[in-house]
C-alpha cells in the first residue's frame, strides 16, 4: 500500500498552509512535502500514489484558472483528495464566475472532498456543483487553547493607555477594518482601533486610508505589522474589544484565533458564525447592530472574556482531533484500504439530499 502525502502548499505565512502543516505535524504515518507550488510541483508530479492538498486558488495559482489547472495535473498523475478553503460566493464580485469554474474543475479532479463548515458545503453544491459520485464531508477548523501565561512587553507593539478594538488578520479590502471604522463613528469612547497582522500583498494603501479615517474620529489606527504564535497570542489578550465583522466569510480563522486566546469576540451576523455559535454558544457574540455591541463591550470589556467554566472542548475539535479525522478520511478514501468511514459527523451528503442543501438561502 502506498502511503498518502499530506502537500502543504503555499506562502509560509498563509492561513491555509499554517492549518494544513498543523495537521500534518500531528499525523507522522502519513509522508509529507511542503513549499510554495512552483516548489513542491515537481514533486508532486513525477511520485505516486494518494496526495492530499488544502487548496485555495489563491496559493495555487496566477489565478482560479491556472490554479485549477495546477491541481488537474497533478491529478493527472495520481488519485487527489482536498479540503476546500475561501470557496467561491458572490460577494466575491467580478471574480465569483471564475473561481466558481475553477473549483468546479477542482471537485471534478478530485476523489474526495472535505470543507470546513456546512454553511461552505452549501456555497459549494449551490454554486459550483459537485459531481454524483463525490461525497464532500464537513470537518470544522479546529481550536486549540493557549496557555493564559504567555504575554510580552508592550504585546501591541504601541504603548497606550486608552481602550483598543482589535481585529485579526491580514489587512485587505472587505475584511472588517472599515465596517468597524463606521461602527464607531459615533461612539464617544476614546479607543483605539488595532490591526493584528499586516496587509496582504498590494494593499498597503489601505493602512493610510484607516488612519484617516480613524484621525477623523480622534482615534489611531495601529497595524502591529506579521506576528509570531506567542506574539499574535499576547496581542490579542491584550486589546480590550475582539472583533470579527468581515464583508463575506467562508470558514473563518480569525474567530477560532480569538477564541483559542480565550476571547469571545463580537462577530457580525452570518451563516459561518451562526453555525459556531450553535455548536459553542459560549465562545462568541453575534450582534446585528456592531454600533451597539462595541459600545457595549467597552462598557463592560469583561463580557469579552471567556470563562474558564464555560470553555467545552466537546463544542470544536481540538487540532489533534482534527488531524485524526482528516488521516481517517484518507484512509477511507484510499481503495488500497479496508478504513471504515468515521463518524464524527453527520454523514457525507448522498445524492438523493443534496436537493435539501441546495434550497438553504445562502448569500
Amino acid at each position: 500500500m502506498k502511503v498518502t502525502t499530506l502537500a502543504i502548499v503555499g506562502p509560509a505565512q498563509h492561513g491555509v498552509r499554517m492549518h494544513a502543516s498543523a495537521l500534518a505535524d500531528l499525523t507522522p504515518q502519513a509522508a509529507r512535502v511542503e513549499g510554495e507550488i512552483a516548489e513542491v510541483l515537481p514533486q508532486l508530479l513525477v511520485e505516486d500514489g494518494p496526495v492530499h492538498l488544502h487548496f485555495t486558488d489563491r496559493i495555487f495559482g496566477r489565478d482560479a484558472d491556472d490554479a485549477a489547472h495546477v491541481l488537474e495535473r497533478i491529478a493527472a498523475h495520481r488519485r487527489v483528495s482536498v479540503t476546500l478553503h475561501d470557496i467561491p460566493q458572490p460577494s466575491d464580485g467580478h471574480a465569483f464566475t471564475a473561481r466558481s469554474a475553477g473549483y468546479a474543475r477542482v471537485v471534478t479532479a478530485a476523489h474526495m472532498v472535505i470543507v470546513s463548515s456546512e454553511y461552505e458545503r452549501d456555497l459549494l453544491l449551490r454554486h459550483t456543483g459537485v459531481p454524483a459520485d463525490t461525497a464532500v464531508h464537513v470537518d470544522p477548523l479546529p481550536i486549540d487553547r493557549v496557555s493564559a501565561t504567555i504575554s510580552t512587553r508592550d504585546p501591541l507593539g504601541f504603548r497606550s493607555s486608552r481602550p483598543s478594538v482589535g481585529l485579526l488578520g491580514f489587512i485587505y479590502p472587505g475584511k472588517g477594518h472599515a465596517h468597524v471604522l463606521a461602527a464607531l463613528a459615533s461612539n464617544t469612547h476614546a479607543a483605539d482601533v488595532v490591526a493584528l497582522g499586516r496587509p496582504s500583498d498590494g494593499h498597503q494603501d489601505l493602512v493610510s486610508e484607516f488612519e484617516r479615517t480613524a484621525s477623523a474620529q480622534g482615534r489611531h489606527f495601529h497595524v502591529t505589522g506579521f506576528l509570531s504564535e506567542d506574539e499574535l497570542t499576547a496581542a490579542a489578550r491584550s486589546v480590550t474589544v475582539p472583533v470579527v465583522a468581515p464583508e463575506h466569510v467562508s470558514a473563518s480563522g480569525s474567530v477560532g484565533r480569538w477564541i483559542a486566546s480565550g476571547r469571545r469576540p463580537i462577530v457580525t451576523r452570518h451563516p459561518f458564525f451562526e453555525e459556531l455559535r450553535d455548536r459553542a454558544p459560549w465562545s462568541l457574540t453575534l450582534t446585528e447592530d456592531l454600533p451597539a455591541a462595541l459600545d457595549a463591550a467597552l462598557e463592560n470589556p469583561a463580557s469579552t472574556w471567556i470563562e474558564d467554566g464555560d470553555w467545552n472542548e466537546s463544542d470544536v475539535p481540538s487540532t489533534a482531533l482534527a488531524a485524526q479525522t482528516q488521516w481517517s478520511r484518507l484512509l477511507a478514501s484510499n481503495p488500497d484500504t479496508k478504513a471504515s468511514e468515521p463518524t464524527n459527523d453527520r454523514p457525507a451528503m448522498s445524492t438523493d439530499s443534496r436537493g435539501s442543501a441546495e434550497s438553504q438561502v445562502t448569500p
